[in-house]
């Protein structure tokens, strides 16, 4: 039951909360580690796993927001903090147990102190803390230890897993009229890009680009530069609110081709994956619109970037 690398919400099972970094996602050492309520998408829930080398099922648990590793203070009973880097100690090494009951449930064992990120008496309200507590099969308040049960809901994609959805997408697909030409190229050989929920691309357009009322102008501010400019400022976006964290990308595509109605001009759009990460989403600079219908896309592509 191996984890892959990739960015995750670690939500428990028996309770509607996620593990959250406190004090808005403070980098400094010791900051608190407690449930709190998922809504969809929350920078102080994103954690990004990466498998330990020579060790089974061992990883190190990062914050994105603050860049510092999940691991134990003092052992049994102790609360979970942050220490800046992970310095070779033990006690920012996690094991992940499936638990015997659910495919999907696991248990998340530390390494050092051998004790289990346990939700604090299976708390249901923000600011529950989360303790290190002995392992299952011990009851509290008559209740099994559902509360040391964690689910790992993947916000990210690896290079491999983006390029078999666009290459394999049928939307995508009847759009290039899957012309031998077509070609798709990643910046990062073997990355991992965070998937971001659409209204965030609306809220990044409207916000920090100065896209908003800007018209085109053939050939000195084409349709080119509209997605250049998205795909630069969702960069420096992220870079600017994580900005203590790093390997990963976040994910804006390119797509570049000829347009349909008027062949000599060139035409490209941005893209990113849907939120199930089943398919692609096309969106419009110009206008800060994602288009779902393919008759909408004026575009033959030709090449798509990431």
């Amino acid at each position: 039951m191996t984890l892959s690398r990739g960015i995750y919400i670690i939500d428990n099972a028996g309770a509607p909360l996620s593990m959250d970094i406190d004090c808005v996602g403070s980098s400094a050492d010791g900051t608190k580690i407690l449930g709190w309520h998922d809504d969809n998408f929350n920078w102080n829930h994103l954690w990004l796993v990466e498998p330990v080398d020579g060790k089974t099922d061992t990883f190190t648990v990062r914050s994105l927001i603050a860049g510092t590793y999940m691991t134990l203070a003092g052992g049994a009973e102790a609360r979970a903090c942050m220490p800046r880097t992970r310095s070779g100690s033990s006690s920012a090494l996690w094991t992940k147990t499936k638990k015997a009951t659910s495919a999907s449930l696991c248990l998340m064992k530390n390494y050092a102190s051998g004790t289990f990120a346990d939700l604090y008496h299976g708390g249901s309200s923000n600011g529950t803390p989360i303790y290190g507590c002995k392992g299952p099969g011990f009851k509290t308040h008559d209740k099994d230890s559902w509360h040391q049960c964690w689910t790992f809901k993947h916000r990210s994609l690896s290079s491999a897993e983006i390029k078999k959805i666009i290459m394999g997408n049928k939307f995508h697909l009847s759009l290039s009229k899957l012309t031998v030409n077509k070609s798709y190229k990643s910046f990062q050989v073997d990355g991992e890009y965070l998937i971001l929920p659409q209204n965030l691309w609306e809220e990044i357009w409207l916000n920090s680009t100065d896209l908003s009322g800007k018209k085109r102008r053939r050939e000195i501010f084409d349709y080119d530069d509209f997605a250049l400019t998205m795909k630069t400022t969702v960069a420096q976006w992220g870079a600017k609110t994580c900005d203590h964290a790093d390997g990963f990308s976040i994910f804006c595509g390119l797509m570049l081709g000829r347009s349909l109605k008027s062949p000599r001009e060139g035409r490209t759009y941005n893209f990113t994956i849907s939120d199930d990460h089943s398919r692609v989403v096309f969106f419009d600079p110009q206008d800060n619109k994602f288009i779902m219908e393919s008759d909408k896309i004026d575009c033959d592509a030709s090449h798509f970037y990431v």
